[in-house]
């Protein structure tokens, strides 16, 4: 679990963080976060009339509004789960609309600066999270998924640029890493 201070810290890296009368809920931050979960984008805005933090991490989204009587609110999104993210500008705020596929979470009343940034890095965390959980954690020095390379090494065998002991043993290398 984070401290408070790495999480702010995280933040501080961000470009355009928009996080708009929300220190309650950056403080209940470190008890939501996982260990090594790290912040991709944050922004706020308005759900049902109040104020709600929305944080982008390396695996989630989370909807977080932190409120005097009903206490701590949350929506939470594993990002495999996240089928889109739509925008929409107004003339100085705008919304962001996410789909899970069965359901969405719209928060308005974003400053239209913050929305794309929030937009583009939550579209690639969902990328880099996909790539990470469709190729077993693990990728090549270029980023390349294994199995890629594998179905690359079969088509040098096929057209016989390579033998099966030297098929095999490359294929070997590359699951090893």
């Amino acid at each position: 679990m984070p401290t408070l201070e790495e999480v702010n810290r995280q933040i501080r890296a961000l470009k355009n963080p928009y996080i708009f009368w929300t220190r309650k809920e950056i403080k209940a931050l470190p008890e939501i976060l996982s260990e090594g979960e790290q912040i991709k984008a944050i922004t706020s805005g308005m759900l049902n009339s109040r104020t709600w933090l929305i944080v982008c991490t390396d695996q989630r989204l989370i909807f977080l509004n932190h409120g005097m009587i009903l206490g701590v609110q949350q929506i939470q999104m594993p990002l495999d789960r996240v089928q889109s993210i739509d925008h929409q500008f107004l003339i100085f705020f705008g919304s962001i609309r996410v789909y899970d596929g069965v359901s969405y979470t719209s928060i308005g009343m974003i400053l239209q600066s913050a929305i794309l940034p929030f937009v583009k890095a939550t579209q690639e965390a969902m990328a880099a999270y996909r790539q990470k959980l469709y190729s077993g954690g693990k990728t090549t020095g270029t980023g390349t998924d294994i199995a890629s390379q594998i179905e690359k090494l079969a088509e040098l065998k096929e057209k016989g640029h390579l033998t099966d002991e030297e098929f095999q043993e490359q294929k070997r290398k590359l699951l090893n890493r």
